[in-house]
């Protein structure tokens, strides 16, 4: 049935002819080897050229090459460009639902799962469609990384050895776990992580597994432990500038949005590939990798049993000064346990499943003439 759909959309997008085309400027600060880079963005623009009939194209800027790390909101806002990846955690004030959600992420496993249930929620939700339109933003699509574990300098594998590393975090919540066990958590976006390791400034970084390849970590991290901090999956993969979004045809709407079906799943397999393909190649490039002791383990165990769920509370209530926090941790625990329903027993490797069912399920239920106008 999607196929069938993406084809009349095509067929629609084609006859528009070319005085109907559109280019956007799409900015992603990873490296080209990046899956969500990779996958999402550099194999996603070409298919929506081919998908247009060359009626509109992505033109893609990696790196910092358009835009810095920390400026994918602000340069998406005012229209430096029209599309962007951007880390929520990097702009908390901007997006506070969005960092209070990102608390819950490093108790969450199964990437395609949160990744759906992410661009379910934050493309329906109320309060996170508000959100967005404060900054004249329309979400896209979501994102969510395997698990984070600890590249080291030196061995990692107990709360002894854990107490007093500088540990690169990638948000508030797992700075509070880093000051529970006695390490010192250090915030840097992730571009800085080999630098810092390499000079000593950071003792250990947390991230996914791919970076030893695509950042070659393991060229100055010879110690990993595969603790699982979870899945960091705050801000979006792709947002458009409001203006830019409204720009566009319905038909150019409609070929963006199917084809997105295709870029999470696809971003989302390849980033778990990646990951584990880089761990196994990790030991050819001197790297030991250690599985986190009982004490370590329990350590984080209890900590995401005890103190998370109230934590990402305080982080609404008392850092953002927000009303009815629990009520939007509650509606998005609900679209979690939606898609896990949905994805329950399909192999996570079967892209053509995973793509259907987030099509049926979601993308095909979007208007192109009315979402985010």
């Amino acid at each position: 049935m999607r196929k069938l759909i993406l084809a009349a959309t095509v067929a629609g997008a084609t006859m528009a002819g070319s005085a109907n085309s559109a280019e956007l400027t799409g900015s992603i600060w990873f490296p080209d080897t990046h899956p969500l880079t990779s996958a999402g963005y550099l194999d996603w623009a070409k298919q929506v050229n081919e998908a247009s009939g060359g009626d509109l194209s992505i033109r893609v800027f990696t790196g910092t090459a358009l835009l810095p790390a920390g400026a994918h909101l602000s340069g998406l806002r005012d229209g430096i460009a029209g599309l962007t990846y951007h880390a929520g955690t990097y702009t908390p004030s901007d997006l506070p639902e969005d960092n209070v959600l990102a608390v819950l992420g490093i108790g969450l496993e199964d990437n395609i799962v949160i990744a759906a249930a992410v661009t379910d929620f934050y493309m329906n939700d109320p309060g996170m469609k508000a959100m967005f339109d404060r900054h004249g933003l329309v979400f896209l699509s979501g994102y969510a990384t395997p698990p984070y574990i600890l590249m080291c300098t030196s061995k990692v594998e107990s709360l002894a050895d854990i107490r007093g590393k500088r540990i690169r975090m990638p948000g508030a919540i797992h700075a509070q776990f880093a000051d529970r066990i006695g390490a010192v958590a250090v915030s840097v976006p992730s571009t800085e992580m080999f630098t810092g390791l390499e000079r000593g400034q950071l003792d250990c970084a947390a991230n996914a597994a791919n970076d030893l390849r695509s950042r070659s970590l393991w060229d100055v991290a010879k110690h990993v432990t595969t603790i699982d901090l979870g899945s960091y999956f705050s801000g979006w993969h792709h947002a458009a500038n409001a203006d830019s979004w409204a720009g566009l045809s319905d038909e150019q709407r409609r070929i963006i949005l199917d084809t997105l079906t295709d870029a999470v799943v696809n971003s989302t397999i390849e980033y778990t590939r990646t990951s584990e393909a880089s761990l196994a190649e990790a030991p050819d490039h001197g790297v030991t990798i250690y599985e986190p002791s009982a004490d370590l383990q329990g350590a984080l165990d209890e900590f995401n049993q005890n103190e998370v769920a109230q934590i990402a509370v305080g982080e609404g209530t008392n850092v953002f000064n927000m009303q009815g926090t629990e009520e939007l941790i509650e509606r998005f625990q609900g679209a979690v346990q939606k898609w896990r329903g949905l994805y329950e027993g399909v192999d996570r490797t079967d892209a053509d499943a995973l793509r259907t069912i987030l099509y049926d399920n979601l993308y095909s239920q979007v208007d192109e003439s009315s979402y985010g106008l």
